[in-house]
């Protein structure tokens, strides 16, 4: 993993420090940490990563204005 791991919010960043310490201290257990680091923090990805995920075999891709309403 290359991107960049930050908190989603403010509040959100304060329960991961929270969680980071009891789970230092033992009254947190490794699973519960991460379920909590899965639900606080986000990862960005850089867009050359993002580029990679699309299909090579696709030419042409839709956009917002390629669909007729």
């Amino acid at each position: 993993m290359t991107g960049k791991v930050k908190a989603k919010s403010c509040i959100l960043e304060a329960v991961h420090e929270t969680a980071s310490d009891l789970h230092r201290l033992g009254f947190i257990n490794k699973r519960k940490m991460h379920e909590l680091e899965a639900l606080c923090l986000t990862i960005d990805v850089p867009e050359k990563k993002t580029q990679a995920v699309r299909p090579k075999n696709c030419s042409t891709y839709l956009t917002g204005k390629d669909w007729k309403h």
